[in-house]
């Protein structure tokens, strides 16, 4: 008996080593300083606590400083993103017990036009050697171009594609925003086998349903010598009464089969129906609000992210998506 006790363990520490869980949990506290104390210098912080995979953990601040025009012509202040995030790693034998191995720090400049230049900034992951671990630094490249920062207005008409039940089924957005990464590049880490990793597409905010798509998002990689490309779809749903995101974030919809000839017709409403047996990021970002007058003034966020049947590279690299590229506009009211 106590031969076959000691297989089954070893049998499930295989298991759990080989198909280990995979999520994203923390906090993030924002503090809109520039609705409450407007002016030059001030800056938005977001305070950030994000353990992905018990793997890695990010703490620190990012600092969103914005644009300030001239009274007649002319830019006062250029907006900019500036990121002092603490690295650090999980022991894999004890989660409680955490090591700081480098930084993931930089300015990156935001143009007028909202593009996000990336390359012309200093944004990067640095690693310390320690121990067997070599160091390395990795830099974030390319663009996002969100919403003009100057005389913004939504724009009109587009649509989203989804595959429901084998069905295709459109969905018409009349007045959206967007960020449209080009060629945008993640800095690799913290640990070595995270890798560098780029992205192309549009995640759409679509005002009337308060949600965020995905559209013609494809994320390359390398792991182990071999290029890998992720296409993302889906949603991040925006639910006023419960104020949360409720995410269904997915990474390679299978196509329609043969069953789907079969299939009856999908309404809207199907577009955000769950699928448990997808591999896809799920769970919620819940906020706790205090006001200055209408807006917001201060935001306590728990993050509660869990990948279902996603790798750990899968769910880094939607972790720095979502929490590292677009902390501004996924949290923008």
């Amino acid at each position: 008996m106590k031969s076959t006790l000691a297989i089954l363990f070893l049998a499930l520490a295989v298991h759990g080593q080989t198909n280990p869980s995979t999520f994203v949990k923390g906090t993030l506290d924002i503090k809109y300083n520039t609705r409450t104390q407007p002016g030059p210098g001030i800056a938005d912080r977001y305070t950030m606590n994000v353990n992905v995979c018990d793997s890695a953990v990010f703490r620190g601040t990012i600092d969103y400083t914005p644009v300030i025009m001239g009274s007649l012509y002319g830019v006062n202040q250029n907006a900019s993103l500036n990121y002092q995030l603490e690295c650090d790693v999980v022991n894999p034998r004890n989660p409680s017990e955490t090591k700081n191995v480098g930084r993931l720090y930089g300015t990156v400049p935001i143009d007028p036009s909202g593009v996000y230049k990336y390359g012309a900034g200093t944004l990067k992951v640095s690693v310390n050697a320690m121990g067997m671990a070599q160091g390395f630094e990795t830099k974030f490249t390319g663009t996002a171009a969100g919403k003009p920062l100057i005389k913004s207005s939504p724009s009109i008409g587009t649509q989203i594609s989804r595959l429901v039940n084998g069905k295709t089924v459109n969905l018409a957005v009349k007045k959206y925003d967007k960020m449209v990464f080009t060629d945008h590049k993640f800095g690799g880490g913290p640990v070595q086998r995270y890798p560098e990793c780029i992205v192309n597409g549009s995640m759409i905010y679509d005002y009337e349903r308060s949600v965020w798509y995905f559209k013609d998002v494809q994320m390359s990689y390398v792991t182990n010598g071999v290029p890998r490309v992720d296409r993302l779809t889906g949603n991040i749903r925006w639910i006023e009464s419960q104020n949360e995101y409720q995410f269904d974030v997915r990474l390679n919809e299978p196509p329609p089969g043969e069953a789907s000839v079969f299939a009856g017709a999908q309404d809207e409403s199907s577009f955000f129906q769950t699928d448990d047996t997808l591999s896809a990021l799920v769970g919620t970002m819940k906020y706790k609000d205090t006001k200055s007058g209408e807006r917001t003034a201060t935001s306590q966020v728990i993050i509660n992210l869990t990948g279902n049947k996603l790798s750990q590279v899968q769910t880094m690299n939607l972790a720095k998506l979502i929490l590292i590229s677009s902390i501004v506009p996924i949290n923008s009211d």
